[in-house]
């Protein structure tokens, strides 16, 4: 069961919403709001799983809010408006920057022909939305710090398993993976071919093998030939998640140099994947991130902060029933 928060300032369309939502089994919605205002309190007391967000509301809108509502109880947010140019990027970037999941047009109105496929079309979004299993993690130079601050911050319970390719020189892979343990909450692990994938756990590829997720679950280990020069290598990582977990995956491109990872950051992205880079400002090398931003492979380019923040959110579900 999936709890949702409806943000809608319009009663007729907040009705219309509210009844498709709870029209299906694994949806539940546990409040509404009308305001930005609401929205934030309604985030902080009911802890949702996902918020509904409308762009034009009384008071405090629906980015406001949205920000307001990552910083102090992150949770997955999409935006439902019937008022956004979708071909407009730079409003489409202050969505995702804020920490908007998705955007998404609102339904068309009950009775009309077109409105069973957009209801139907919003909730299959909503449930990808709430399921990543998952995170992929690629680095290069400028790389161990941001990991280490990223893997400090999430939870112990993750509800997803974190997988990590680092590059760096040949003999430093197994300190590097002691020196992260010291700043976990999870267990990191050094990969071995055939461990089985389980959430809450953080596992690095070991010198000289490409690591990939299988179907089944695992860990596979590859003497293939690099990749962009490298092995183990990001995009090898990136593939094998979209091609095993597709859009219950999130891919994540940090600081570091040439291109490697963001091909096939593009293919998960392709598959529903989640995808993220980091932004030019924090990065002590902006080739892979700018990479994978210039072929179009992210929704979200973001501060380390801003990507702790979008991981707690879209983990939470599952954090809190792997604490059950």
């Amino acid at each position: 069961m999936i709890r949702l928060l409806v943000v809608e300032d319009s009663k007729t369309v907040q009705k219309a919403l509210v009844a498709a939502f709870e029209a299906d089994p694994e949806l539940q919605v546990v409040g509404v709001a009308e305001s930005g205002e609401e929205a934030v309190e309604a985030a902080a007391n009911l802890k949702p799983d996902l918020i509904t967000m409308d762009l034009h509301l009384s008071g405090m809108n629906g980015l406001e809010a949205t920000r307001a509502i990552m910083s102090s109880s992150p949770v997955p947010i999409v935006i439902v408006s019937g008022k956004i140019d979708t071909g407009d990027s730079d409003l489409l970037f202050r969505f995702m920057e804020a920490g908007v999941l998705m955007v998404l047009p609102k339904p068309a109105p009950v009775g009309t022909p077109g409105y069973r496929e957009s209801v139907a079309s919003l909730i299959h979004h909503i449930k990808l939305m709430s399921e990543i299993k998952v995170i992929a993690i690629g680095a290069s130079t400028g790389g161990p710090p941001l990991l280490r601050q990223i893997l400090a911050s999430l939870p112990e319970k993750l509800g997803a398993a974190v997988l990590v390719v680092q590059h760096m020189a040949v003999g430093f892979t197994e300190n590097f993976v002691h020196w992260l343990n010291h700043h976990s909450r999870m267990p990191v692990r050094l990969a071995a071919d055939g461990m089985v994938i389980t959430a809450g756990e953080v596992y690095v590829a070991p010198d000289g093998c490409h690591m990939e997720a299988t179907p089944a679950g695992r860990i596979s280990l590859s003497c293939a030939p690099p990749e962009n020069g490298v092995r183990p290598s990001v995009d090898a990582l990136f593939r094998s998640v979209a091609q095993s977990y597709g859009s219950s995956a999130a891919g994540i491109i940090l600081s570091g140099m040439g291109k490697d990872g963001a091909a096939e950051l593009k293919t998960l992205k392709e598959r529903g994947g989640l995808c993220i880079a980091q932004d030019r400002e924090s990065s002590l090398v902006f080739g892979m991130p700018g990479e994978a931003i210039k072929i179009d492979a992210v929704q979200h380019v973001l501060s380390p902060e801003g990507i702790i923040n979008l991981l707690a959110a879209v983990t939470k579900k599952g954090a809190q029933e792997a604490s059950k």
